[in-house]
């Protein structure tokens, strides 16, 4: 039952995160990027459906938990971020109205990305297949590199004393227990 809950998680995540990519974020075109994202999520996913569904997830509890971890953190972040024109990872225009602080980004400052990484930790652990724990090995560390660039860009900006003193304050993927200062 579990396993069946945890496909049906994981198959809801995946449809939320594919329709938020037109809706939330902002891109002219799609970035080259993101079909590379694309293409490896959709080899995760079936690695990850196909014991769901079948009843033979390894840890199908903690799989279960992570995803819906994951979910909470994306309504969380989109919640605090409606009203602000975010790019897809990769586009080389990258907008920027402001610095978001409040809601995720109090603690982390790449929730979206975290919130992925998460839901492909939850896949990895929940079915320790080969394929969906290279995707998630694979996709954290695009992610990892993608956030990077947007913070390249949000200190070349207009907006980069502000990036830099938030920046100080707040984790990168995981909540910073010391600020620098």
């Amino acid at each position: 039952m579990t396993d069946m809950l945890s496909g049906w998680a994981a198959l809801g995540y995946f449809l939320v995160i594919s329709a938020a990519t037109r809706q939330h974020f902002e891109s002219e075109t799609y970035p080259p990027g993101m079909y590379v994202i694309s293409l490896l999520s959709l080899a995760g996913l079936f690695g990850f459906l196909v014991p769901a569904f079948g009843g033979d997830l390894v840890y199908p509890g903690a799989a279960l938990g992570l995803i819906l971890c994951a979910f909470a953190l994306f309504g969380w972040a989109v919640r605090h971020s409606r009203s602000k024109r975010l790019s897809l990872a990769f586009d080389g225009q990258t907008r920027i109205d402001a610095i978001i602080t409040s809601g995720p980004w109090t603690y982390v400052r790449h929730p979206f990305y975290l919130s992925y990484i998460l839901f492909w930790l939850a896949c990895a652990a929940g079915s320790v297949d080969p394929v969906v724990i290279t995707a998630f090995v694979t996709l954290t560390f695009i992610y990892c590199y993608s956030a990077l660039q947007e913070e390249r860009a949000l200190q070349a900006g207009r907006h980069g004393s502000q990036y830099l003193e938030y920046r100080k304050k707040t984790g990168f993927l995981l909540p910073r227990l010391i600020a620098r200062t």
